[in-house]
């Protein structure tokens, strides 16, 4: 369950979170939260998620603190079926905050599900991807929330798991709108393209393959038809999800087969090295340029290592970020 909080209101210490109601927004105590965590569970929810207001970039004034209050109060819950949401912005992941919050992360006593706020693809962002991947090795309860094909670089890494957005608008966190909350998003056609490692708009595959036979799917939903044949119907927006999410299983059971360490991490660079080639292939096969992605050419560099703890970091800082 996500109350999608972060995308309403921003945290602060006292009231790190919060829920929309039909009485309007309502702050939460301890009691208030645990009430909430309990009315997840009560309606079926396997575990229950906080619902955690946005935390501010890591060099805004607070926001450090606005982080450990979450944590905090989070850890006085003496639950065994929570998971402590932490949306933020993408600049915790750069090397001057990156410390701080794994060591948040650690101290937590429930696993954190991490959301990371920016205006497109938060990846793409410069350290941010490096950041990620150092974080998951260093934060072994850690779950990517929110997300795309991150979730396989993260859990490659040593991620505890991920959820995958269903539509662009839940594949990264967003800036909050207290007005319109999330906010809608224009129903289109998109594709997991597994071959690629990327989503496509289908507008995009069908100007690719406009002289040349299209590629085609095996999966349960496409069973040997073209990628290429959704319109903006809702049936077939509805079709391409379902092919996307064959397409994530289909990834999820490969990566499970294989053993946690360098087996999994040798299974993903083995993926992106096949993304590379059919970038290359696609190029040549339909005379445009198609270009490899900065995410994935960050993830086929080589992979850094787990942070050191806190006491192990000469002259750290636990009052926050630099």
């Amino acid at each position: 369950m996500d109350y999608g909080s972060h995308t309403r209101r921003t945290a602060t210490t006292d009231a790190p979170f919060g829920v929309m109601s039909d009485q309007g927004w309502r702050d939460l105590d301890l009691a208030g939260l645990d009430e909430v965590l309990d009315g997840q569970r009560d309606n079926g929810a396997s575990y229950s998620v906080t619902p955690t207001c946005f935390i501010p970039a890591a060099d805004e004034a607070g926001s450090a603190r606005v982080l450990a209050a979450a944590t905090a109060q989070a850890n006085r819950l003496r639950r065994q079926d929570m998971v402590l949401l932490v949306p933020c912005s993408w600049r915790w992941l750069r090397r001057t905050s990156l410390s701080f919050l794994a060591e948040q992360i650690r101290a937590c006593r429930h696993p954190v599900a991490l959301v990371m706020q920016a205006d497109g693809d938060p990846l793409e962002r410069n350290q941010a991807a490096e950041g990620l991947r150092r974080l998951c090795r260093s934060c072994p309860r850690l779950v990517l929330w929110r997300t795309d094909l991150a979730a396989f670089d993260a859990m490659a890494h040593g991620a505890l798991g991920a959820a995958v957005g269903g539509s662009a608008a839940l594949r990264h966190g967003v800036a909050p709108r207290p007005d319109k909350g999330g906010g809608g998003h224009k129903a289109y056609p998109v594709v997991l393209v597994r071959r690629l490692l990327r989503y496509h708009r289908v507008a995009t595959l069908q100007d690719w393959f406009a002289h040349i036979a299209p590629w085609t799917c095996d999966c349960l939903v496409c069973r040997g038809a073209a990628l290429t044949r959704f319109t903006d119907r809702k049936a077939d927006t509805i079709a391409a999800l379902q092919h996307s999410v064959c397409e994530l299983y289909a990834l999820h059971e490969e990566l499970d087969a294989t053993l946690v360490g360098d087996e999994r991490t040798g299974w993903w660079r083995q993926q992106l090295a096949d993304a590379w080639e059919y970038h290359r292939l696609l190029a040549a096969l339909t005379g445009t340029e198609v270009s490899f992605p900065k995410v994935l050419q960050a993830w086929r560099r080589q992979s850094p290592m787990a942070l050191p703890r806190a006491q192990e970091q000469p002259g750290h800082d636990r009052a926050g970020p630099s």
